[in-house]
């Protein structure tokens, strides 16, 4: 039933194919251990793994043989083991020993059992029982049977399947089909004709129809020999020592398959009590034995050999393809653990001495493996974005512009696709990856009875910087109950057409600001979360802008009478006639707000190019030499000193004259320091100019000043 239930979920596919799966891909390719084996190229975010299975590298009759992945990197290799270490015997060479034990067996008038698995080796053991029968004349009287009733079924997909298999079967199947369409020609229809139509080899569709007189050749599974037919022909064969037992196969430990190679006296009987001289006696099965039974056992003096014609790879063929793979870690699994062990040791003895070992595992069953993997993760930049002029590569500048170069900033929405990733502007999302977009609008509407339009821009601009007025939009009502500045509802005449304007402000240029008439104020921003901080931000703003004191100063007009009996004592306003001084103190503190306590006064001033061009002619002019006859000439460097010291005193002067100018014009220094980390800028007072290496650094400090001068302002006359 559970087979049943998986056979809508198989695909048939080919090899050599990739396919997309949960965004992994895979690619089978020939595994040469059974029609339809396959190896397979797994990828799973950039790795690459090649996961063998049961594989072989042999040649035979009619397997494609493994293959090594062309053009691909492995990263993790997993692989059989099945071998170990050992090596087998030359294909040619296990023939002709095969067929000696065979013949050997039926020369002496005996039965030969051959154990096999249904699919794989039962198909190319009668290939080559058939090849030997028909070259042998005198051993085709003798039967050769293969008694398995899914080995039957699977004969119709090995004859369906011809495309599949090796050049040596499509060359019998083109002489067969040649033979049979030449003997046909006569009566009109064409013979049955393949290579897995054998001429010496018959199916056997159950015992109680075997006439077991004589002697055959019998291909039966299991293979190890543990129940099924192949069990039942050994318990009726097993005490006749004219009959012989053929292991072709693997066999594992703890079966029927491996007990029997070691050639004991005795061995049990579950499926067979009567027995004949002959070993042609007949029986049923002995049926489940409880733990207390008597256990029946019968002689075995049957010959036994073993020829391994198992469709695995050999300790040599295994150690040759992971050194062709080259895959930095392997994996050894599928193997008894001696025989893995065996492997693991060889391995490792093999890699001692590379530069980077190749690390290999062997997890037991149900051990969980983890091996870390780091791999550079590149995004490909498609869309819009890809139009953006890249900055230059770090190679191509030399030292000097390397370090002015800033780091080109790339925004956009990052997507994985089967593990490779885009980077792409948000309104490309729906081209290139095919994702569907939302915007979220978001409107908060609220009543301002007394505030007007100049107040809330003032208080906005107060806190965001000066606001962006878009175009102003009509709109026409027509007869629409509308609020007064008191919050009261007006009716207004049905047809009445009235325009009113809508005043339109850009905060920070996101959140928009739509004033109407009516105190009607409507705040509109596309919701994301820097713009619903904004959002907030400005809408605690407006929430306050009628209470404030602020606000009170800013909305008050000039009066004639006095709220005041008694005439209070004038204090002086702190905003009024405040000395150049107290204003570089204000500044300092708005800096220090920004930047931290370390804001240091500058002493020296900057020098115009003006007059630092006029002192340098000056200089050079003091400086010709003089002609060699003027005994002068040749005085000693303590001149030198003396003109270095006139040009010290010379720039003492000028920077002597500026601090004059600039204290003139109320500015007491010329200009502050400020440090943050490694970085140092300048801000000279007169101009506002900012001097800093780092662009970042210099372009806030720029925005600081220049709101700090807002606040401050005027900072000088």
């Amino acid at each position: 039933a559970e087979h049943l239930e998986t056979f809508t979920q198989i695909e048939a596919i080919d090899y050599h194919t990739t396919h997309t799966i949960s965004s992994i891909r895979i690619t089978p390719y020939p595994a040469g251990h059974v029609l339809g084996a396959a190896m397979y190229l797994i990828e799973i975010a950039g790795l690459n793994i090649l996961f063998t299975g049961d594989y072989s590298r042999e040649e035979d009759r009619h397997l494609i043989p493994a293959e090594v992945p062309k053009g691909v990197k492995i990263d993790v290799l997993i692989t059989e083991s099945t071998f170990g270490i050992a090596q087998h015997i030359p294909r040619l060479e296990r023939e002709t020993a095969l067929m000696k034990s065979i013949t050997s067996v039926l020369n002496r008038g005996g039965r030969a059992l051959l154990p096999v698995f249904a699919l794989g080796r039962a198909q190319e053991l009668l290939l080559i029982l058939d090849e030997y029968w028909s070259k042998h004349p005198e051993y085709q009287k003798i039967p050769i049977y293969y008694a398995s009733n899914l080995a039957r079924k699977c004969m119709v997909v090995y004859q369906t399947y011809i495309s599949a298999m090796n050049d040596n079967i499509k060359r019998i199947f083109r002489e067969r089909m040649a033979q049979a369409e030449s003997a046909s020609a006569g009566n009109n229809q064409i013979a049955s004709a393949g290579p897995w139509d054998f001429r010496f080899v018959r199916s056997l569709k159950g015992l109680d129809r075997f006439d077991d007189v004589g002697s055959c050749v019998v291909l039966a599974s299991p293979g190890m020999l543990q129940n099924g037919v192949a069990r039942e022909l050994l318990e009726r064969w097993a005490p006749d020592q004219r009959n012989g037992v053929i292991i072709t196969g693997y066999s594992v430990e703890g079966t029927m398959a491996k007990l029997i190679m070691q050639e004991p006296d005795q061995i049990q009987a579950i499926m067979h009590r009567g027995r004949g001289a002959g070993g042609g006696g007949r029986g049923g099965p002995m049926g489940k034995e409880g733990p207390g039974a008597e256990k029946t056992m019968i002689p075995r003096r049957c010959s036994v050999q073993e020829f391994s014609f198992a469709a695995h790879v050999d300790g040599v063929e295994n150690k040759d393809f992971i050194e062709e793979i080259g895959a930095p870690v392997v994996i050894l699994v599928h193997g008894e653990r001696n025989n893995m062990m065996r492997l693991k040791s060889r391995l490792i003895s093999l890699n001692a001495e590379k530069k980077h070992p190749v690390k290999i595992f062997s997890p037991a069953n149900c051990e969980e493996l983890k091996i870390p993997f780091r791999t550079d993760k590149v995004a490909k930049v498609v869309g819009k974005l890809a139009n953006l002029t890249p900055s230059l590569p770090m190679r191509d500048l030399n030292l000097q512009e390397a370090g002015k170069q800033e780091p080109q900033l790339v925004t956009g929405v990052l997507v994985q696709s089967d593990f490779k990733l885009s980077l792409m502007a948000p309104e490309d999302l729906r081209e290139y990856a095919g994702l569907t977009t939302t915007t979220i609008t978001c409107r908060q509407r609220l009543t301002l009875s007394a505030a007007g339009v100049d107040l809330i821009r003032w208080a906005l601009e107060g806190t965001f910087g000066a606001l962006k007025e878009l175009t102003p939009k009509r709109e026409p009502t027509n007869g629409n109950a509308q609020t007064n500045g008191n919050g009261a509802e007006k009716e207004e005449e049905v047809g009445e057409e009235i325009d009113r304007e809508t005043q339109t402000f850009e905060v920070m240029g996101c959140v928009k600001l739509h004033i109407r008439p009516g105190g009607q104020v409507e705040v509109e921003w596309e919701g994301n979360m820097m713009n619903d901080g904004i959002a907030d931000a400005v809408l605690a703003v407006l929430f306050t802008v009628e209470s404030s004191p602020a606000a009170v100063r800013q909305s008050s007009s000039k009066h004639s009478h006095n709220h005041t009996d008694q005439p209070e004592p004038k204090k002086r306003n702190l905003h009024a006639k405040n000395d150049p001084e107290e204003r570089f103190s204000r500044l300092c503190m708005f800096l220090e707000a920004q930047f931290g306590p370390s804001i240091t006064p500058l002493t020296r001033p900057k020098l115009p190019s003006s007059l630092i061009n006029a002192f340098s002619i000056t200089a050079k002019a003091a400086r010709e030499p003089k002609p060699k006859s003027d005994p002068a000439s040749l005085s000693s460097s303590e001149d030198d000193d003396d003109n270095d010291d006139e040009d010290d005193d010379a720039t003492a002067q000028l920077e002597a004259q500026e601090l004059h100018r600039l204290t003139s014009l109320g500015i007491p220094v010329p200009g502050v320091e400020i440090r943050v980390d490694k970085h140092v800028a300048r801000v000279w007072l007169e101009t506002l100019e900012v001097e800093c290496e780092n662009r970042i650094l210099r372009e806030r400090v720029r925005a600081v000043v220049e709101r700090a001068v807002e606040v401050v302002a005027p900072l000088w006359a």
